[in-house]
């Protein structure tokens, strides 16, 4: 219990030649002791979901006997109360099973803990099984804090480790008090920070040798990849990346100028360095300033939100989505069955379809349940990023940081037209979990859906006739457009060749790409409107291919390859000759892209114009 009342104190780092039998000892620090408890509510709510589907049963069978003019058969509970003893073992199992799950959870609990030291976190876990895992401080990409209902109504929260190097090498610290798991966040914050800061100096010593054997090598190598199949171009150093950055507190590189290719949110950041209290003023001119080729101004409040999406908004943009829809309509089909049902006198078959309806609520709630998660969706701005709080039952706080952003994506459901609102999604450079949202904004009108991207997104580098809005509001409306340079910023938009009829019958007239100074637009999507932005700088490799039909009408589509998230980035169905046009030009475009922008960062590191 000493260790449960110890500080989350950090060691400081000490001399790895210190003598090993003079170091100090190993300190294991215990989580909550509901943690077990809580880790086993999936095996209670099974055990609810059984009993509830019993007593689901036997209403049924008391419905149709009440139907059929039969009383309702209570044979069971007879025979129990002529069985006192039955009933005394019953309650008495029930006990028993309460007090060794009791005894289980507090010695699960006895071995479960954390340990932190100046290299790494650890967690373990296990009575039967003991695991251990390990979070290398300098490999930490983001520390979210998260809430779910029951926690948060008990005080209670989970730290989740984002860890290079894959999802399953994530750590999920559960659970702490919310005051402790915040304090221990900072904490390990700041200790990451300066790991990584040392791992980085060490980095750049040990390079500073190698770079020109490495800008040798590069130019001897310079020509020699010329398949279609497959290339790589404009390759980011994701490892070094990925180190470099943590939840935006050690995000941004200040020692680097702002160069054209950061996005408009990194600029920001490095202007401002820290929203302080009583600097929102200074951040909504630089905003605003920054913006101002979106044509779109914000307002930043003391604590620097920017943005807040009303519940109400999720809650009817939640009910206008396909599969939320879909699931009433199956509701109300098999409401309308049952009623017919009765009134043709087929009692027999009217119980059942209306105890099917519960299923189909199930699944209606499911979807609806989903999109709520998004709820109170808040977003401020910090230092080094976007911080994000979002959550009605279930909470979570995250912060996005945006020179990790790898590509970005507009999205209006057919519902959702109406209203004009629209939804921001990313890819990001990190490990993080299969589940993870990628949300830049839920829902939001088309002003908020301009800022975050703008935030997100380097200057578009157009010609001086053409803005930003026009070219992001041709992409999303396409001739629909009402900006008054829309036919200019169209012909920049390359189309599908008629050809493509036979494949995209529905959508070949508006898919089309445009290609600007810094960022690849990808105009998609008929019914569901869609725009992707991918910046040069951070394609990943391109590869070209054709099918047999495809062959036959002589069209390829080439894939632009991002890491993984949601966006996947395609220029499709377009003829042979513009397909490979494209990709031998787009290969060499990103690649001296990415030349370019580490080129500046270089020099700024050494000090050079």
């Amino acid at each position: 219990m000493a260790a449960d009342r110890s500080r989350d104190r950090l060691p400081e780092p000490t001399d790895r030649s210190t003598d090993a039998g003079v170091a100090a000892p190993e300190v294991w620090h215990r989580v909550h002791p509901l943690t077990p408890i809580l880790e086993s509510l999936g095996v209670l709510v099974g055990i609810f979901v059984a009993a509830a589907y019993g007593l689901q049963n036997f209403f049924q069978r008391a419905v149709e006997d009440l139907a059929r003019g039969d009383g309702v058969d209570l044979g069971f509970a007879g025979w129990l109360r002529a069985h006192p003893l039955v009933i005394l073992g019953g309650v008495g199992g029930i006990l028993l099973i309460l007090l060794l799950t009791a005894l289980f959870s507090w010695l699960a609990w006895r071995v479960m803990g954390y340990r932190i030291d100046s290299e790494a976190i650890y967690y373990r876990r296990g009575l039967l099984s003991k695991k251990q895992r390990k979070a290398r401080l300098d490999r930490v990409q983001s520390i979210d804090l998260q809430q779910k209902l029951l926690p948060r109504l008990l005080g209670m929260a989970e730290l989740v480790f984002d860890v290079a190097g894959g999802s399953d090498s994530n750590i999920s610290l559960k659970y702490l008090s919310k005051k402790r798991a915040e304090g221990l966040r900072d904490k390990l914050l700041a200790a990451v920070r300066a790991r990584k800061q040392g791992t980085q100096s060490g980095q750049r010593t040990a390079n500073a040798g190698q770079s020109a054997e490495a800008t040798a090598g590069t130019e001897s190598s310079g020509g020699a990849s010329g398949g279609l199949e497959e290339a790589d171009v404009a390759e980011a150093d994701m490892t070094g990346d990925a180190v470099g950055n943590l939840d935006g507190e050690s995000a941004i590189d200040r020692g680097v100028p702002e160069r054209r290719d950061d996005s408009i949110g990194v600029r920001l950041s490095k202007r401002l360095g820290s929203l302080a209290g009583g600097a929102s003023h200074e951040a909504e001119s630089s905003i605003n300033e920054l913006l101002a080729p979106y044509y779109v101004s914000a307002e930043v409040s003391e604590d620097g939100e920017i943005i807040r999406v009303p519940v109400h908004r999720v809650v009817v943009s939640s009910l206008l989505r396909t599969e939320t829809i879909i699931s009433v309509l199956v509701v109300l089909f098999l409401i309308a069955t049952a009623i017919v049902l009765l009134a043709l006198g087929l009692t027999e078959a009217f119980i059942p379809m209306l105890v099917a309806v519960i299923p189909g609520l199930f699944a209606a709630f499911s979807a609806f349940r989903k999109n709520l998660d998004n709820a109170n969706f808040v977003v401020k701005l910090g230092e080094n990023g976007l911080a994000v709080n979002h959550g009605l039952v279930s909470t979570s706080r995250k912060v996005i940081p945006l020179d990790r952003l790898q590509a970005v994506c507009l999205h209006q459901p057919l519902l959702w037209r109406w209203a004009g609102w629209w939804k921001v999604e990313y890819n990001i450079a990190s490990a993080g979990g299969t589940g993870e949202s990628n949300i830049l904004l839920p829902v939001g009108d088309i002003d908020q859906a301009l800022l975050m991207v703008g935030l997100a997104l380097p200057d578009p580098q157009l010609p001086d006739e053409l803005s930003a809005a026009t070219l992001v509001r041709s992409a999303m409306y396409d001739r629909k457009s009402e900006d008054p340079q829309a036919e200019s910023a169209e012909e920049l938009f390359h189309g599908q060749p008629r050809s493509s009829r036979l494949i995209d019958p529905l959508v070949w007239n508006r898919r089309a790409y445009a290609v600007t100074g810094s960022l690849l637009v990808l105009r998609l999507g008929v019914l569901d409107r869609r725009v992707d932005f991918v910046p040069h700088v951070r394609v990943q490799s391109m590869s070209y291919h054709q099918g047999p039909l495809m062959r036959s009408l002589g069209l390829g589509t080439v894939a632009v390859h991002s890491t993984a998230g949601p966006i996947e980035p395609r220029v499709t169905h377009q003829s042979v000759d513009d397909a490979k046009r494209f990709f031998s030009e787009h290969s060499e475009r990103t690649r001296l892209a990415r030349q370019r922008y580490d080129e500046e960062a270089r020099r700024a590191k050494e000090g050079r114009p």
